[in-house]
Order: C-alpha cells, then sequence, then structure tokens
C-alpha cells in the first residue's frame, strides 16, 4: 500500500499538466503568520494551515479543530486612498495616485467560515473566501470582486520510519466555487462602478482539484519536502453578458495553475535557547519549479525564493520574519489557547521582475482554534 502510494505520487507529480490551456488562479485563504514569515513553506505544517502548506504534514499532527477566523489581507497605497478621501470629503477621484506605470490596490478576507479538523492523518475544511482587486490608468478605474468557498479532505501517512529517518506522504481533495464580477469607471468617478453592480460581467468557476505532498525528516531537526500544489485542478468556466441575466453563458474548460515547491526547515536545538524559548526554526524555499514551463511570460527566479523564521516564548508570543518576492516581511502573533491573534507587515511584487511594482501588504487574523 505504500509503496503503491509513492509510486502513484511520482507519476501524478511527472504528469502535471503543463497544456496551453487556461489557467485560472487558486484557492488560497490569507494566513497573518504565514505572511510574517515568507508565505506558506512547503516543509511547515505543525498546525490546521497544513491543510493549505503540505498534506503530508496531517500525520504528525495531534489533533486541532479550526471553528471560524476572519484574517485580512490589504495591499496597495491604502493609507493614501483613505487620506485622500477623507481630506477631499465627498470626492471619488483617485487620478492623483495613479502613476504612469499604472495603480494597483486590493483587500482579501477569509472567513468567518473556516471549519474543519486535522490530525491523526486526517485533514477536513470547508473556507469562504472574498477578494477585491482594483486596477486603473491614466482614464480607466476597474475593480474586479469576487467570492469563493472550498471543499477540501485529506490523508497523510509515514511510509518509511527507520532509525532517525521519515518519510510522510500525503494528499488533498478539493471543490470549489467562485463568482466574480467585473466593474469599471471613469478614474474621476470611482462610484460610477458600483451604481448598478448586477448589470455588469458575470462569470462563474467550479472546479475540482488535487495537491500532492511528500516531506522527508530527519532526526526530528531537518525537514525536506516536495508539494504539487493543484497538480490536477480541472474547472468549468462560465461567462455570463451580467447577473441579472445568468440563463445563458458561454463555457468553457480551465485548469487551476499548476505550482511545484520544494522547501526546508531547520529546527533550532540548543539546551542554551531552550531556558529562554520554545521553539526557533529556520525555512527556505523555491515556490514554483514550473513557472517557466506553466507561465507565458515566467517571473524572475529571485521572485521564487523565499525564506523565513519564527521563534516562539511561553507558548503564548510569536516573533516573525522573512523575506519573499525579494521583499522583506516581519509579524508576531500571540496564542490564547482558543483564539490565536496574527499580524504581519510584508511586501508584495506585482511585476514579473524585483522592484518593478513593489506595494507593501498589511495582515491581519483573528483564528478561533483549539
Amino acid at each position: 500500500m505504500k509503496r503503491r502510494m509513492f509510486v502513484l505520487f511520482c507519476t501524478l507529480v511527472v504528469s502535471l499538466p503543463l497544456s496551453a490551456a487556461e489557467h485560472i488562479k487558486p484557492f488560497i485563504m490569507p494566513s497573518a503568520r504565514a505572511a510574517g514569515f515568507g508565505g506558506i513553506h512547503a516543509a511547515q505544517g505543525d498546525d490546521f494551515s497544513s491543510l493549505f502548506s503540505n498534506p503530508a504534514s496531517f500525520v504528525d499532527i495531534e489533533k486541532e479543530f479550526s471553528a471560524a477566523e476572519l484574517s485580512f489581507t490589504m495591499y496597495g497605497p491604502v493609507f493614501e486612498i483613505l487620506d485622500l478621501l477623507v481630506s477631499e470629503g465627498d470626492s471619488t477621484d483617485i487620478s492623483s495616485l495613479v502613476e504612469p506605470g499604472g495603480f494597483s490596490a486590493g483587500v482579501e478576507v477569509g472567513g468567518p467560515l473556516s471549519l474543519g479538523y486535522v490530525g491523526n492523518g486526517l485533514g477536513m475544511g470547508v473556507f469562504s473566501r472574498a477578494v477585491m482587486d482594483v486596477t486603473a490608468n491614466s482614464s480607466r478605474f476597474r475593480p474586479v470582486g469576487s467570492g469563493e468557498i472550498l471543499f477540501l479532505g485529506g490523508y497523510s501517512m509515514r511510509a518509511l520510519e527507520k532509525d532517525v529517518h521519515k518519510l510522510d506522504l500525503g494528499f488533498v481533495a478539493k471543490g470549489f466555487y467562485r463568482g466574480s464580477i467585473d466593474m469599471e469607471s471613469s478614474i474621476f468617478d470611482i462610484t460610477e462602478a458600483f451604481d448598478d453592480i448586477s448589470s455588469n460581467a458575470y462569470q462563474a468557476q467550479f472546479g475540482v482539484g488535487l495537491d500532492l505532498g511528500a516531506k522527508y525528516t530527519w532526526n526530528n531537526t531537518f525537514s525536506a519536502a516536495l508539494v504539487a500544489y493543484d497538480a490536477f485542478s480541472p474547472a468549468l468556466v462560465t461567462g455570463y453578458d451580467s447577473f441579472k441575466h445568468r440563463k445563458s453563458g458561454k463555457q468553457h474548460y480551465a485548469t487551476v495553475t499548476p505550482r511545484l515547491a520544494v522547501g526546508g526547515l531547520y529546527r533550532v536545538q540548543s539546551d542554551f535557547l531552550a531556558r529562554y524559548i520554545d521553539d526557533l526554526v529556520l525555512m527556505f524555499d523555491y515556490r514554483d519549479l514550473l513557472d517557466y514551463a506553466v507561465a507565458e511570460i515566467p517571473r524572475n527566479p529571485v521572485l521564487q525564493v523565499s525564506l523565513g523564521a519564527e521563534v516562539r516564548f511561553l507558548k503564548i508570543l510569536s516573533l516573525r520574519a522573512g523575506m519573499a518576492e525579494a521583499l522583506p516581511a516581519v509579524g508576531f502573533g500571540l496564542d490564547m489557547t482558543i483564539l490565536k491573534f496574527d499580524v504581519a507587515v510584508r511586501g508584495k511584487e506585482l511585476g514579473l521582475d524585483p522592484g518593478v511594482q513593489s506595494v507593501y501588504t498589511i495582515d491581519i487574523g483573528l483564528l478561533f482554534r483549539y
């Protein structure tokens, strides 16, 4: 059984969908904890978030339930927008914020639906997410809003355990629905975009997916992992002229963009440090080995490198730092048993090369887990 699962994992990874079919964005829950140390890491899977980082980690988690969460991510010149709207009163002209290269901002909300269980080799959950991305040029303002729901369930097993060596394999199967509305208005009066939302073009995406994970651990100190996110995730996309009239629409098939991540984790163990801290981990990843094969215009390889560190004191306070997309990230977290509170500030690169279109992001998370 273990040998068959290992062969199946290798076969599916090798046959990842690299065709020229249309690719759509994956469903990823925002995480203020992960944002503080450079995003999710393939070898990091010590809590409920392993549903999104590495399904092979389920086997090492004793038990954790998620009752609900509210996770916020805001990127772009958020404070400048608020200042402009407050200082100008009823003015909705944001043309002064649009640079020659354009304008990008957005907000993402994970939850409040975040119900699930991870432990003893099993992982399952149901999640909701809402996203609003805004782009603008010198004349037009274009927000795109979407609401999403995701169901997933998976299993992991220990394929090998000998002396100080352990090899774990896992998978997560999922199904998702996403509805999005594309709006547009003049840059000089952005409220026009929201005057009659239901008359704008609407797109529905329904699909299924599969994540595969493998993790090798040596002496409970060093871990190396390989994760195929959306190894096979086909979707049916239906486009409608407007949200009001959804009786008939144009349909086509697409796939969620596959990603293949490789990473490592080192848990620092020292009798001296143990007097003051509970845990200290260092993480490093290359986020997507498939980018050059899948993307029409691949990103600079430097943007795929992610580094992170997390240190925990008294099992309550966690301090985090990292780097992703060639930009820094810092954060902290408080573990109050049932309630977990996380905050992070980080950089986000919207361009294909470092420093082309960099913005900063604020992440806040309230997690109800026990």
